[in-house]
């Protein structure tokens, strides 16, 4: 679905894009790839501190045994006996953690190769330290990889795939809604996107009752027909923070404008913190999800002009073609959102998260990405950054990219924290992330499902990437 620029975000399929290269084989080269990483064996993290996000804690000097993909064994070194045929990994120094989760990404099309979007997307999530993924919406290449992924032929985060897009301009009828439910669960997707803005109500509480009779959550925006308590009340897991503003002004002020972004400084003013801190009370009470994306409308309100966005470190990582789309989405902005305006507009989605966050309300981690100067894996640990900045402590953000994604998804027994009998989905870290969320930054490898990828791999894996982009 295409808004007009600035109404309702979403991600083109022209981003991220590069011409393919012959595949690693056909040039007779070893070259890092998804593919050169052994299977799961038997590894040992020895005496290393873990942060097992079952609480805020550090447990120092532990020996973690992964075998088959999963935590065998975690105890203080010394006591844990280590396989003899273990591949050892020095601890000591370093902090163990559940692998992060994105829960707002769009998959992009093409294949593992490290010269396709797709395949850099892997990489980038992998070398980030990203063990789970979740697509609302993008190329449906993606479901295959997301089968190899599961089936172990193919190394990268698990993938969670939505629907295309079920909104206004997909579904003319009624009849279109519940086909389109059908056939999503028919393709085997994981949930049901919607971008909203169908021609009335009707249409929204079709789709709601589709979905739940064929077992698929509902995740997206929330336009003007319905609004934010409707899809409360139908259970929909909300995106962007969308229909907010309109549920927290106060009595007599004018309604926003239609559209994602506010940029009116004085509406934003009119804000009433008691009608926001009851919202974020019934969103904790009736178990609705929040992902805010606040990177992504932190970016859409920065000062910061296309030219300096470019000069990020991992803007390396993103072809000529994606740069030149991701200035022309940033430059109009700083020309049509007055600046008083885009600043309160920041501001107030942080009261917003403050607040759910302060209820007891559950937020996710998503980044929205690859758009805006937003790549894979590197835009997610700025909305980590950014709930932090927000005003939430180091461990509350984390909980939002480990143990909080894994509830929602239902994984809980398999993922999110760092037990015996766990999925070995893993990161390895020089720093205590709960010290400082930078940390995440300083990766010493990571772990999927129990294949260890140490940090030269990773550097390996995003040199290639640099080397095919240049070459393209």
């Amino acid at each position: 679905m295409r808004h007009a620029a600035w109404r309702y975000l979403c991600v083109t399929s022209a981003l991220f894009l590069a011409a393919r290269t012959p595949s690693l084989e056909a040039q007779g080269t070893a070259r890092p790839s998804l593919h050169s990483v052994p299977p799961a064996g038997v590894s040992a993290f020895v005496d290393v501190s873990v942060v097992p996000m079952d609480r805020e804690r550090v447990l120092s000097h532990q020996t973690v045994v992964v075998r088959g993909g999963r935590i065998e064994t975690m105890g203080a070194a010394g006591t844990v006996s280590i396989p003899a045929n273990a591949q050892r990994i020095d601890g000591r120094g370093k902090y163990l953690m559940p692998g992060l989760v994105d829960m707002h990404a769009h998959f992009l099309g093409g294949t593992e190769d490290l010269g396709d979007a797709a395949g850099r997307q892997l990489a980038l999530y992998l070398t980030a330290g990203f063990t789970t993924v979740r697509g609302l919406g993008g190329a449906p290449t993606a479901l295959g990889l997301r089968d190899r992924i599961a089936a172990g032929s193919l190394l990268g985060p698990k993938l969670v795939v939505a629907s295309p897009s079920i909104n206004g301009q997909t579904a003319r009828t009624l009849g279109d809604v519940v086909r389109l439910v059908a056939e999503a669960k028919t393709a085997g997707f994981d949930l049901i996107k919607t971008h909203g803005g169908f021609p009335d109500v009707s249409f929204y509480d079709s789709l709601m009752v589709a979905a739940k009779r064929a077992g698929l959550p509902v995740s997206g925006h929330v336009t003007p027909e319905f609004g934010l308590r409707r899809a409360m009340a139908a259970g929909q897991q909300v995106e962007h923070l969308d229909g907010f503003i309109a549920e927290i002004l106060r009595d007599g002020a004018p309604p926003p404008p239609p559209g994602q972004v506010v940029a009116d400084a004085g509406l934003l003013r009119m804000v009433d913190s008691v009608k926001l801190a009851r919202l974020a009370a019934d969103m904790a009470r009736t178990g609705i999800w929040n992902d805010p994306t606040l990177a992504l409308f932190a970016t859409v309100a920065s000062d910061e002009t296309p030219a300096q966005m470019r000069m990020r470190p991992e803007m390396r990582y993103a072809p000529a073609a994606s740069l030149a789309q991701y200035e022309a989405q940033k430059a109009p902005t700083l020309t049509a959102l007055p600046s008083d305006g885009r600043r309160a507009f920041a501001d107030t989605r942080k009261q917003i998260v403050r607040a759910l966050h302060a209820a007891g309300a559950k937020l996710l981690i998503g980044s929205d990405s690859p758009q805006l100067f937003l790549l894979p894996g590197y835009a997610a640990l700025q909305e980590i950054d950014a709930f932090v900045d927000a005003g939430l402590s180091p461990y509350a953000a984390l909980e939002a990219a480990t143990r909080n994604p894994a509830e929602y998804l239902g994984t809980s027994a398999e993922v999110g924290t760092v037990v015996p009998g766990k999925r070995a989905d893993l990161i390895l870290l020089e720093g205590n992330p709960l010290e400082q969320v930078s940390n995440l930054r300083r990766l010493a490898g990571v772990m999927l499902a129990g294949r260890w990828v140490d940090g030269a791999s990773c550097d390996a894996l995003r040199s290639e990437i640099v080397a095919r982009i240049a070459r393209n």
